[in-house]
C-alpha cells in the first residue's frame, strides 16, 4: 500500500508542476484543476471504446458513405482534416496554405458550435462532416483513418491540423504505385529494425490496397495495445515480436502500425516525398492530447504564439482560458527554464513564425472576409 501511495503523489507532483509553472495558485490547482483534469482524461478513456466502435459502426459508417457521394469531384488531391477542439489557431493557417493545392475536406471531432460557425465563415466552400461521439470526447485518429479507409472510393490523403505544408510541389507526386500502399512526408528511422516508417502527419494512401489487408488480417489503423492474433506471423516475419516496436520507446503498436507492418511483410512498400525546398512543411504536435490544464509552459508559449500570429480578437478571447493566466507568448518565455531542452526548440520555431508569416501575407488566404467580429463571443 505504501508503494502505492507513493505512485500515486509522484503522479500528482507530475501532474501540478506544469499547472504551478504557468501562475496558478496551489489551492486552486488542488481543489479545480487536477481534479477537472483527472475527470476529462478518466470520461474520455471511457468514451473512446464506444467513440471508435458501437457508435462508429451504426452511426458514422453509413453517415459517411451518403456524405462521400454528395463530394464534388475534383483534379486536385483529396485531404481530410480532422478538426479537434480548440485548435483553430492552429488549423486556420494549415488550411490557408492548402487552399488551391488540394480538395480539403473538414471531419469535425467534437468542435463547439461556435468554431464550426468560424469555419463556415472563414471557409464556407469547405464541406464538412460531423463525427458522432459521446459529449465532451473524440474519436480517436486510428479510428478516424479506419473509417476513412473501410468506406472511402478512391485515395485520399490525411494532413494534421498543425502541419504546414510550404511546399506546392509535393501535392504534384501523390499517385502511389502499384506496390506502393501510402505516400509520407515525414517518416522516422526505427531504432529496433533497419526501416523507416512514415509518421501520420501528412499521409496520401493507397487505400484500396490496405483495405484488402484490413480484411485479410482482421486489422485496422486504430493503436493496439496488445498485437492481434491474426497479425503475429506476418509481424514476425519482418522482425516486429512481442516486444519488438518500430518506436523502441514505445511499449504499444502506435496508429496505423499493424496495418503497414501487414502490408510490409505482403511486399508493399512506403514512398517519402521529395522536395528542393529546404522547409517543405513542418509540424508542431501534441497540441490536440490532453487537457490545457497539464500542457506545460512551452506548450503554452506555442498556443499563445499562434494567437499572436493571427491577431484575431474572437480567437483571444474564446482560447484565453487554455493558457490562463498567462496573456502572452513573452509571458510565458519568462517563465521558461532556458536549460531545459524543449525550449531549444525556439529557433524552429522562428523558421515555422516567419514561414508562415511569409505565406500568410494576403489576408485572404485565411478565410472569406477575415476576422471574424468579436461580438459572436457572446454566442454559443
Amino acid at each position: 500500500m505504501l508503494w502505492r501511495l507513493k505512485s500515486y503523489l509522484r503522479r500528482l507532483r507530475v501532474a501540478m508542476r506544469p499547472m504551478r509553472e504557468r501562475g496558478l495558485g496551489l489551492v486552486s490547482v488542488l481543489m479545480v484543476h487536477v481534479p477537472v483534469a483527472f475527470l476529462f482524461r478518466s470520461w474520455r478513456v471511457l468514451a473512446q471504446p464506444l467513440n471508435g466502435g458501437l457508435i462508429q459502426r451504426v452511426f458514422n459508417q453509413p453517415r459517411f458513405v451518403d456524405f462521400q457521394d454528395g463530394l464534388a469531384d475534383s483534379a486536385l488531391p483529396r485531404f481530410y482534416v480532422i478538426v479537434m477542439p480548440f485548435t483553430l489557431h492552429f488549423l486556420l493557417p494549415c488550411l490557408a496554405l492548402l487552399q488551391g493545392r488540394a480538395q480539403v475536406v473538414l471531419l469535425e471531432n467534437g468542435i463547439r458550435h461556435w468554431e464550426r460557425r468560424v469555419l463556415t465563415h472563414r471557409f464556407p466552400s469547405l464541406p464538412m462532416f460531423n463525427l458522432w461521439r459521446l459529449p465532451f470526447s473524440s474519436v480517436a485518429h486510428g479510428n478516424v483513418i479506419s473509417l476513412l479507409l473501410e468506406n472511402h472510393r478512391g485515395n485520399f490523403g490525411i494532413v494534421d491540423h498543425d502541419c504546414y505544408v510550404f511546399d506546392e510541389a509535393v501535392f504534384d507526386q501523390l499517385v502511389p504505385a502499384a506496390d506502393e500502399c501510402l505516400l509520407s512526408l515525414f517518416g522516422e528511422a526505427s531504432r529496433s529494425l533497419e526501416i523507416t516508417f512514415p509518421l501520420t502527419y501528412f499521409l496520401f494512401f493507397n487505400a484500396e490496397a490496405l483495405r484488402l489487408l484490413m480484411r485479410r488480417y482482421a486489422v485496422d489503423a486504430r493503436l493496439y495495445r496488445e498485437t492481434p492474433a491474426s497479425a503475429r506471423d506476418a509481424m514476425a516475419r519482418i522482425g516486429l515480436g512481442k516486444t519488438t516496436f518500430w518506436k523502441n520507446y514505445h511499449n504499444f503498436r502506435d496508429t496505423l502500425h499493424v496495418l503497414l507492418a501487414t502490408a510490409v511483410a505482403e511486399g508493399l512498400k512506403f514512398r517519402f516525398l521529395s522536395s528542393d525546398k529546404e522547409l517543405p512543411a513542418m509540424h508542431i504536435g501534441g497540441t490536440s492530447i490532453g487537457t490545457h490544464h497539464t500542457k506545460d509552459l512551452y506548450a503554452l508559449y506555442i498556443h499563445l504564439r499562434f494567437l499572436e500570429l493571427l491577431d484575431d480578437p474572437l480567437l483571444s478571447h474564446r482560447y484565453a482560458f487554455l493558457t490562463a493566466p498567462l496573456r502572452s507568448s513573452a509571458e510565458a518565455l519568462a517563465n521558461g527554464d532556458p536549460t531545459n531542452t524543449t525550449w531549444q526548440q525556439l529557433p524552429v520555431v522562428e523558421s515555422l513564425m516567419q514561414g508562415l508569416r511569409d505565406a500568410l501575407k494576403d489576408p485572404a488566404r485565411l478565410g472569406n472576409a477575415g476576422k471574424v467580429s468579436i461580438s459572436d463571443r457572446c454566442q454559443r
